[in-house]
């Protein structure tokens, strides 16, 4: 199974730690396979922590790896020891200002490639102006833009092919064909994540690439309900040892409406649960 992802805070002192944790992550990341993504480091600037924490528990569903930062001083400390792959910061920031920050951020040739996004609750459109100049990819306000808004703006930042929806690692039975017996057995085989348009399924079935099955699965969210949806695998992978999981990707072809609303309800209400930015 991949590493759970982790959030940790810096601030003054605690840079040691700090590193000694990035040390510990690059390790676990090591000894993943060449076909494993590895997970992503992001780091939040925000002084309320409020919100700081509803962010950070968000991108932590999302498999995101969290460094949290109170002030701009302490997000350059972190840029000392490491380059994370966004930065989301606050404008309004004690001592030194986000907008400063993200100056700074840019003028510097390490991380002047780092995407910054600016997550605020400053609506004022002449600030949001002159941090789209200084190098903001992208600026967000809080009260306007959901969560979806800022998963969507780190996708485009930071993906070639930024994903359109939700991604959600979860753990549920799933049955594979409609015939009986079928290929997999109840409990043999299980998603192990999900979105709207598809799924990965850890299963050793021998399903080739391209080819159509059934796959039957019940949700949480919707108790009795049997969802029998036709899927494509669109890629395999075959584990030879124990780093990583066998199993297929699979692209939903025939799905009904109702099926896809409850699929989308599932995720959001996981990804969302116990989470309201104020």
């Amino acid at each position: 199974m991949n590493a759970q992802p982790q959030a940790a805070s810096i601030s003054q002192g605690n840079q040691q730690e700090i590193s000694s944790w990035l040390t510990t992550l690059r390790r676990g990341s090591e000894k993943k396979q060449q076909t494993e993504k590895m997970q992503q480091i992001i780091l939040v600037v925000d002084n309320k922590p409020l919100r700081q924490f509803y962010t950070s528990i968000f991108l932590q569903r999302l498999k995101y790896h969290v460094i949290m930062a109170k002030t701009a001083e302490d997000a350059l400390s972190f840029l000392g020891l490491s380059t994370p792959q966004v930065i989301i910061a606050d404008v309004d920031l004690p001592q030194t200002s986000g907008i400063d920050l993200l100056k700074r951020v840019k003028q510097d040739r390490r991380s002047c490639d780092i995407p910054f996004i600016i997550y605020t609750s400053n609506k004022d459109p002449r600030m949001e102006l002159s941090c789209r100049k200084a190098g903001a990819a992208a600026y967000l306000t809080q009260a306007a833009a959901p969560l979806d808004e800022l998963y969507a703006a780190i996708q485009n930042a930071t993906e070639t092919k930024p994903r359109r929806f939700f991604r959600l690692t979860t753990c549920l039975d799933v049955i594979i064909g409609a015939s009986l017996p079928p290929v997999s057995k109840v409990g043999s085989d299980s998603i192990i994540a999900i979105s709207e348009k598809g799924m990965f399924v850890n299963t050793t079935a021998p399903l080739a690439y391209g080819s159509i099955h059934p796959f039957s699965f019940s949700l949480p969210n919707a108790p009795g309900w049997l969802f029998r949806i036709e899927g494509q695998v669109i890629y395999n992978h075959v584990s030879k040892d124990s780093k990583g999981l066998p199993g297929i990707g699979v692209k939903f072809l025939k799905i009904g409406s109702q099926e896809q609303e409850l699929i989308r309800d599932f995720i959001r209400q996981t990804l969302m649960e116990g989470i309201s930015i104020v």
